[in-house]
């Protein structure tokens, strides 16, 4: 089965990847969403770019701010059988997503969907090669000293130690991730921060990667 993949470059978008290339599907296509919303990973096109080319998938960049329909017609011209997602707890999310698989008349693999979100913190980040740099806090939750911490095997019990009061993944918004190293990349990344930009309750960087 051939698949394209949203790619946010964030934990949950990536092991999504691992989880069904594990099953056999190839993902060839990772498709970057451009949100009606603010959100970190957008202003961070190149280090997903960069990325993309480390894991050897074509990536494409879909502006919902166009519409819906964007989405569907780009997954329709890639020619691929199903779309990936890493969707946790998110029903709403996955009904609009099977909205536009049956538009463009593909399945939807959603590896994730339902799993507890503390079982699945342990299985990402038992892992010696999966590594995540937070590069956007949710003020309200969490103070901005965590940009740039990276939640590795040897970093994950101190972070869950000291961030008992949210969900060990951010279900809620209160972090956001980019992947620095994991099994499907070629190499492994450490961020450049470039700005600290600060949105309502959200405060994030723009950053560029390097090996």
């Amino acid at each position: 089965m051939l698949a394209a993949s949203l790619f946010s470059g964030g934990k949950e978008s990536v092991h999504a990847i691992s989880a069904v290339e594990n099953q056999g599907v190839e993902v060839k296509h990772l498709l970057h969403e451009i949100p009606t919303f603010d959100s970190p990973h957008a202003h961070n096109i190149e280090a997903l770019e960069t990325l993309a080319k480390s894991m050897n998938k074509h990536f494409t960049i879909v502006d919902l701010r166009n519409g819906e329909r964007e989405l569907v017609d780009s997954l329709k011209k890639l020619n691929v059988d199903a779309l990936v997602a890493g969707d946790i707890n998110v029903p709403q999310h996955i009904k609009w997503l099977k909205n536009i698989c049956s538009q463009a008349g593909i399945e939807l693999l959603e590896p994730l969907f339902g799993m507890k979100t503390s079982i699945l913190f342990r299985e990402m980040f038992s892992q010696p090669r999966f590594k995540a740099t937070i590069i956007g806090v949710n003020t309200k939750y969490l103070t901005e000293e965590w940009l740039g911490f990276t939640i590795s095997s040897k970093t994950a019990e101190e972070f869950l130690s000291r961030t008992r009061h949210i969900d060990p993944l951010g279900e809620n918004g209160e972090f956001h991730t980019i992947v620095v190293e994991s099994p499907l990349y070629s190499s492994a990344f450490k961020i450049k921060p470039l700005e600290r930009i600060t949105e309502k309750d959200m405060t994030y960087l723009r950053l560029t990667l390097s090996e």
